[in-house]
Order: structure tokens, then C-alpha cells, then sequence
């Protein structure tokens, strides 16, 4: 206070000179696998097979829906071609289709069944295939038509599959969709599912995790070239999914949570300080303070570890939330000393010394809520933990060091009296109520115990969220792409893998892994040698005989002009209606009426438009029955090349996925059980992990990353109430005080838990380092209020009358409104997180003000009776 300008100017400069270091010398490291220890058993068999396959960790999922089978396939090829050429924002691309070999051999892959069916439709075509193919057009699609129309009379087969879908066609186009006429689907004469106009793509991206938004350019890029392909124009929708994707919208999402909570949280506090402060000066000076020790925590955070994970970057608004606390206790204390001291420094001076003690033992607890992660393997939370708990020691710095210097300045204006003793303050019915709990205090400890043991059984329906999945942003186009794909048995990625030294060692671990209940398939590289190949061989040859003739390479006919395709139109469309004329009772006599009046729609359409309108008209319904029909035709004849398949033969980007480079196998595990369920993914877990150890995957990591995270929640709370005992009975001069300061935080405890249980929040990866958080900051309201009872108790023995009761409330209401502005967060994570520390620090409130008043009222009736 003597050299306040002195301290105000040097603390300024150190603001300044901390402010730049830290932006200069401040990283980010947001990579998701850095949260919990390395060092973990599990964790090493991870790190260990993404060393052998690098390919697997954190890809990108492209998933392209289209209104039809050849749309997707094509949009498959035409984005891999595009995606392949950058090497700006990925590594490598993996679509096994845009590859010679599974374009020759994929009929290998499948059933001798389904091959056979095959023959026999696309026999029964073959005619109609030879004049498609010579003329890809209006004229040559209608010419078959007419042809086909005459099979049908002999009963050769029927046609009402193919009136149907062009008809189908044709009312699309006319009410203006994109949903060209698939060509896969009529050759392959079966009705597709949702998940056949679906593809997958695998694209590695260079991400780099120093930056706050890592991967979102990558994925932009990804969006971009689709639009650029003109997929939105189409009706085909372009999706990302996948580790990497899923960690981008992740952090998106916790940033935008982290930016709102912060933004909420200082307009929070500095409405709650106004409100309860009343001096403008007064809040003025407190957010000084904040900044100032921000400031200084960043410079910490910078200097001790360098780098912020993704969740130690939370630490700003844990700050905002905490650090005003000392300053609302000193500022309070100095408010009601300066009613009664004639100088505003000499209050300022006394309220210092009074409140430094009580501070000091609070942020050594406060901090230790923190620190006590820092010996547990969850490394994320131990490096928040660090900047956190030195950041109470800065912000009691700042306030016993460098806020008397600003305070000093000048005398608040507006001071009111804070204590009963000054009439007008407290009314009489809110006096009344202040006292119950010393009046009543045999009656409030019963109840107390009482909701104590309710509370401590309702704990047992408390549980913990294993699934990560849960926390993120529901809505998040990566989360619900994931969870469409999950319901896909074909593209789950909820499997295990184990790797073996040798490809006897792997196929000697299949055989036993295929052995467990819990295992649908096991695969490993020789799955993907086809089976009957000298059968399926045989029919495909013979295929290509029959379908040689009409898939020859001669060069097609010249494109028809405008009236040539619409005279084609108006001629199958006069053939089509003298056909149903005269066959009015054929089996596809009621979907040829629906087609022929698409087709006079059409044909009506066409003709009252003018010029170039009528050739862009004839243009784009060429474009919708016939545009799909090339690409399909030589897909047709790629197909026809098969060979016999060895090992050999794979493409070595495929083989690259099941043999490492140091010659390891990789075996991959599928449930066989729905893992949404926990009971069920533990089940698949335990027993596959009984045959091969070090098997790992999406449920290993589920599953041993929320054990690791519970484990170090239950060490971090027991070091906590041991550490935070131990500091009480060392400084504090009455020892029974010890027990007056944790009775009530373990009631808090049991209670934060147990409403937790009732609200149907359950605790998860996020919110579990709540709960020794508030009891760390919970011990700071009941050292307060002892303190206050010990060195100046009110005049009328009213507790709550004080200061000091005023700031604990203020305390509790900047806290809430620090940290429950994480509840609105649209990370699910970080919104029970907001959810949690505003029940732990309400219940720790109420606990604080209530239950610690009426002890200390019982234990001192007790002394006076003896």
C-alpha cells in the first residue's frame, strides 16, 4: 500500500511480459490419445499395434449415399481420383474399388449361388445388351424396349421390374429430383437395400494436433471436392466419420462449450460481484485481479509443461470460476471493517490479516482438489490439475499482493452496512430465518443424518458411462454417421484385433478365438482368398462366352439428334400402348399404363419447349435413363476377367492392412452380440483377452480407459481427504475444527452423488474429477466460516449474520456461474461436468451454511451445559 503505484506498474509489465511468452511459446497438443498414460498395459498393446499398422489410427471415414447403386459406385471413383492427387492433407487414400484387381475379381467374392443367378438373368438379356451397347441412347434404351416387348408376348420373361423403374425415372425427373435410372440394379434383378447405394472410403490425413482446430481444414478440403464433383446437385450426400473425424467434432464442439462457458463465466462473476459487492470500484478491481492472474497461470502452464492437452484447456474457465473467491472473501471482510474504521487503509490492512490465514490453509486445500490427479495414470486431468492448483496459489498471490495496492487507491462509495447490528440491513423475517439453524441445530443434524444415509443408498444406482461415444455433440455429423454405421454388421468397427508372430501362429489363435460364444467371425488375410474358385471360375467363363458378343468393344453409334431421340420416344411409347391394347391382362400390363403415362408427360413436356430448351430437355432425360449405362457395362466387362486368386495376388496396399512390414499378422475378431450393450461388450472383451492377451480395439479401449479413469478418480479423492486432513490438523489450532470442516463436505459428497443418481446423470469420462474438485473447494466455504467463528464471532452469535456468511454464498453463486455455463455446452461431456459442479457446489453450499452453523451452535450448547 505505500508503493501502490509502484506494484500497480510493475504488475502490469509483468502481465504484459507473461502475456507474451506464454503466446509465444505456448503450444497445443489436442491429440485425444494423450489423456491417459501411456505407460498402461493396454495402452502399450495400442501403441504397439498402431506401430505395425499406422494405417488404422485415426482415418477418416468417407461415406457417399446415393439414390442408386451405380451413383455411389461412381461417386466412389471419381472422389478417390481426386482425393488421391492431394497430397497436401492426406497420406493415403483406401478404396479397394478404384483398384484393377477387386474391379476383375469381385464376382470371386461372392456365393456360387449368386454367380449362377446371375447367369441366368443376364443371359436372358444378352440380346438386349448387344444393341444397348452399340447405342448408348434414347434410340438404342427404347430400340431394346420395342425388342423386349415382343420377348414378353412369347412369355420369354417380365417386364414389369423394368417399366416400373423407368417409370420411377421418368416421374423424378419431371418433379425435378436427380435420381438417375440404375442399371446395376435392373442387370442384377434384385431390389437393393439402403446400405448397396452406400460406399466407403478410407482417407488418412495429415492432421496436425499443435493447433486449437485440428483436421477441420482436412475435412473441409474432403467437402469441397465433393461439391466440386457436383455430388449435392446429384442427391448424393458425402459424410465423414471415423477416429480422426470423430476427435475434430470433438474438440469443435468442447472449444465452442469452452469459448461460451468462459464468455459466460467472467459476465457471470462480474454480475454476482456487483450484485453482492455493490461498489462498481470494488468488481472493477476483483476482474483486474482475474485477468492479471490468468495471465500469470497461462505463463505457468507454458513454462512448466510447455503444452495444453484437450482437457487441460479447460483451465481458464476453472480459473474464472475459482479465482474470484479469495478476492470476494477480502473484499467483504474489508467492506464491513471500513463501517467502523474512520481510515479506509487501516480497514483494508486489518481485513488483510484477518482473512490472509484462512485464505492460505483454503488454497493449500483448493489446491489440493487439484493436485491429487497428478500420481494417477489420467494424464489429461493430472496436467490440468497442475495448472489449476498452482493457478489458486497465483490468485492468492494476487490478491494479498497485488489487489491492496489497487484497493488502496480510494474508498469505495455506496458501503452499506453488512451486519445484523446496523438496522434495515436484514429484515426481521429474513433474521428470523438466518437464525433457524442455531436455534433448531438438535433437529437440523438428524434430518442431516438421515438424508446422509439415504443419500449414501442411493449411491449404489449411481453408474458410470463406459462409451466416450456418449459425451460428444449428438448432433455432430461424425457421431451420427457413426452410430448409422454401427447398426451395419458389415461396417461395424466395434471388433478386436491381436497380432501374431507368424501366419501359422494366426491361424492356429483363429481356430481357438472361433471356438468362444462371443466371437461372430474371426478374420484373417487368407480369408480373402475366395473359396470354389475353379466353380466360380467356370461359371464366369461361361458367362463371358454368352455375354462376349454384347459387350464388344466395337465403337458405338453416333448419339441421335433432339428429334431423333424424341421421335424414339414417341415411337416405343405408340408400340408400348398397342402392346397394352392388346394384352390388357399380362402380368405387366398395369405397371406398362403407369409408365405410358409418365411417357405422355414426358413426350407433352418436351414438345411445348422451344430451341435449345427442347435439346437441354432431351439432353438431361438421356442423361437420367442412360447415363449410368457405360460405366455399368464396363464394369461388366472388367468383371468377366477373373483369374485365379493366391495370396500373391492380393494388391499389396490390401496385403499391407494384414502383414506389417516386421512381418506381424494382424487377426481381426467380430462380436457376435449387439455391443451397445456394457454386459455384453465386457463378455467379448474378457474371453477373447483370455485367448489372446493383447488384443485390442475400440471395446478394449472402452472399457479399460473408463476402468483406468474411475481407479484414478477414486485415488485422487481418496489423497485428497487424506491430504486435506492432514493440513487441517496441522493449522489448525483446535482440533476438533477438523471434524466441523469435513462432517459437512462428506455429507456434500454422498449428497452430490446421490442427486446425481436421481437427475439420471451418470458420471463419465468428463465429469468424475468433479467430485474432489468440489470437495477441494468446498473446504475453503467451512474454513471461512470456523475461522470467522473462532477469531470474530457476531455479536449476536448469528453466523450467518457476517461477512464472511455473505461471501460464502457469493462464493458458491460466481462458482455456479463459472462453472454452470458448461451445462448448456453442446459437448455432452462438458454440459454434466457443468451439470455436476453445480449440484456438488449448491450441495456444498447448503452444507456450509446450514449443517456447519448448527454443529458449531450443538457443540457450543454442549460446552455451556458442561
Amino acid at each position: 500500500m505505500r508503493n501502490a503505484w509502484l506494484v500497480i506498474i510493475l504488475s502490469i509489465l509483468a502481465g504484459g511480459g507473461a502475456l507474451y511468452y506464454t503466446a509465444t511459446h505456448l503450444k497445443i497438443n489436442t491429440y485425444p490419445g494423450n489423456v491417459l498414460s501411456d505407460a498402461l498395459p493396454w495402452r502399450q498393446d495400442k501403441l504397439a499395434y498402431e506401430k505395425s499398422f499406422p494405417q488404422f489410427r485415426d482415418s477418416v471415414v468417407v461415406v457417399i449415399d446415393a439414390p442408386t447403386v451405380d451413383q455411389a459406385r461412381s461417386a466412389g471413383l471419381k472422389l478417390f481420383d481426386r482425393l488421391n492427387n492431394d497430397h497436401e492433407h492426406y497420406d493415403w487414400i483406401f478404396f479397394p474399388p478404384a483398384g484393377a484387381f477387386f474391379r476383375e475379381n469381385g464376382l470371386l467374392f461372392s456365393d456360387v449361388d449368386a454367380i449362377e443367378k446371375l447367369s441366368i438373368h443376364l443371359a436372358k438379356v444378352q440380346p438386349f445388351l448387344a444393341d444397348v451397347s452399340s447405342d448408348p441412347s434414347l434410340r438404342g434404351l427404347f430400340h431394346l424396349l420395342n425388342r423386349a416387348i415382343e420377348r414378353d408376348k412369347e412369355g420369354d420373361f417380365d417386364l414389369s421390374h423394368v417399366f416400373v423403374r423407368i417409370g420411377d425415372t421418368l416421374r423424378h425427373e419431371l418433379e425435378g429430383s436427380k435420381e438417375p435410372l440404375s442399371w446395376a440394379e435392373l442387370m442384377g434383378d434384385d431390389q437393393p437395400e439402403a446400405r448397396d447405394r452406400r460406399v466407403l472410403m478410407e482417407v488418412m490425413p495429415k492432421i496436425e494436433y499443435s493447433s486449437l482446430a485440428p483436421g477441420e481444414e482436412m475435412m473441409a478440403s474432403i467437402v469441397k471436392a465433393g461439391d466440386a464433383l457436383g455430388f449435392k446437385e446429384a442427391g448424393i450426400q458425402l459424410r465423414l466419420s471415423g477416429a480422426a473425424a470423430l476427435s475434430v467434432d470433438e474438440l469443435k464442439s468442447a472449444s465452442v462449450g469452452a469459448q461460451m462457458a468462459s464468455l459466460g463465466s467472467f459476465l457471470g462473476v462480474s454480475l454476482v460481484m456487483l450484485l453482492g459487492l455493490r461498489s462498481l470500484w470494488l468488481v472493477l478491481v476483483v476482474q483486474i485481479g482475474l485477468i492479471l492472474g490468468l495471465i500469470f497461470t497461462a505463463a505457468f502452464a507454458t513454462l512448466a509443461l510447455g503444452q495444453l492437452n484437450l482437457i487441460s484447456v479447460a483451465f481458464s474457465v476453472m480459473y474464472i470460476g475459482i479465482g474470484a473467491d479469495y478476492a470476494i472473501y477480502l473484499c467483504l471482510r474489508y467492506r464491513e471493517l471500513s463501517l467502523h474504521s474512520k481510515s479506509h487503509q487501516n480497514a483494508l490492512k486489518r481485513a488483510v490479516r484477518h482473512v490472509g490465514g484462512s485464505l492460505e490453509i483454503g488454497t493449500v486445500t483448493t489446491a489440493i482438489g487439484f493436485f491429487c490427479f497428478i500420481p494417477t495414470s489420467y494424464r489429461g486431468v493430472a496436467e490440468l490439475g497442475i495448472i489449476s492448483g498452482a493457478g489458486m496459489f497465483i490468485s492468492l498471490f494476487v490478491t494479498l499482493l497485488i489487489l491492496p495496492a489497487f484497493l488502496g487507491l480510494r474508498r469505495p462509495v455506496g458501503i452499506r452496512p453488512l451486519h445484523a447490528s446496523k438496522p434495515g440491513y436484514f429484515s426481521k423475517g429474513l433474521s428470523w430465518f438466518l437464525g433457524l439453524p442455531i436455534r433448531h441445530a438438535k433437529w437440523v443434524l438428524m434430518i442431516s443424518g438421515v438424508l446422509g444415509l439415504l443419500a449414501a443408498g442411493e449411491l449404489q444406482y449411481a453408474h458410470f458411462d463406459k462409451n466416450p461415444l456418449n459425451l460428444q455433440d449428438p448432433s455432430a455429423e461424425s457421431v451420427t454417421t457413426f452410430r448409422e454405421l454401427l447398426k451395419d454388421s458389415r461396417n461395424s468397427p466395434w471388433s478386436l484385433v491381436t497380432l501374431a508372430q507368424s501366419e501359422e501362429a494366426s491361424e492356429a489363435i483363429k481356430q481357438q478365438l472361433k471356438l468362444l460364444p462371443v466371437v461372430g467371425k474371426v478374420l484373417s488375410l487368407k480369408d480373402f482368398i475366395p473359396d470354389e474358385q475353379e466353380a466360380k471360375l467356370e461359371l464366369i467363363d461361361q458367362l463371358a462366352l454368352t455375354l462376349g458378343p454384347a459387350l464388344g468393344d466395337e465403337q458405338p453409334k453416333q448419339s441421335p439428334t433432339t428429334e431423333e431421340a424424341l421421335f424414339s420416344l414417341r415411337s416405343f411409347s405408340a408400340v408400348l400402348s398397342q402392346d397394352l391394347a392388346e394384352h390388357p391382362d399380362r402380368s405387366s400390363a398395369h405397371d406398362g399404363f403407369a409408365l405410358n403415362v409418365e411417357l405422355a408427360r414426358l413426350i407433352k413436356f418436351i414438345q411445348e419447349l422451344e430451341g435449345p430448351q427442347r435439346t437441354i430437355a432431351v439432353h438431361k432425360t438421356s442423361q437420367m435413363l442412360v447415363g449410368q449405362l457405360s460405366p455399368q457395362l464396363q464394369q461388366l466387362k472388367d468383371a468377366l476377367k477373373a483369374h485365379p486368386v493366391s495370396l500373391d495376388d492380393l494388391p499389396k496396399d490390401f496385403k499391407e492392412r494384414w502383414i506389417s512390414p516386421d512381418g506381424l499378422y494382424r487377426v481381426e475378431i467380430q462380436p457376435k452380440e449387439d455391443l451397445h450393450d456394457p454386459e455384453a461388450m465386457e463378455r467379448f472383451v474378457s474371453e477373447v483377452r483370455a485367448v489372446a492377451p493383447h488384443a485390442t480395439g475400440v471395446p478394449v479401449l472402452f472399457i479399460e480407459s473408463s476402468n483406468a479413469v474411475v481407479t484414478a478418480f477414486l485415488q485422487a479423492f481418496a489423497y485428497a481427504i487424506i491430504a486435506i486432513t492432514l493440513i487441517l490438523y496441522l493449522t489448525m489450532a483446535h482440533k476438533i475444527d477438523v471434524l466441523l470442516v469435513l462432517a459437512p463436505l462428506l455429507l456434500a459428497s454422498l449428497l452430490t452423488g446421490a442427486l446425481m443418481a436421481l437427475a439420471g446423470v451418470h458420471f463419465n469420462f468428463a465429469n468424475i474429477i468433479a467430485l474432489p474438485l468440489v470437495f477441494g473447494m468446498g473446504v475453503d466455504n467451512c474454513i471461512h466460516m470456523v475461522h470467522r467463528y473462532r477469531t470474530a464471532p457476531p455479536r449476536d452469535g448469528i453466523l450467518l449474520h457476517t461477512s464472511t456468511a455473505l461471501a460464502v454464498v457469493l462464493s458458491a453463486l460466481t462458482n455456479i456461474s463459472g462453472f454452470g455455463n458448461l451445462s448448456i455446452s453442446p459437448h455432452k461431456g462438458m454440459a454434466s461436468m457443468g451439470v455436476m459442479l453445480t449440484i456438488g457446489i449448491l450441495s456444498t453450499l447448503i452444507c456450509s451454511m446450514i449443517v456447519l452453523p448448527a454443529l458449531l451452535a450443538f457443540m457450543e450448547r454442549r460446552k455451556l451445559h458442561h
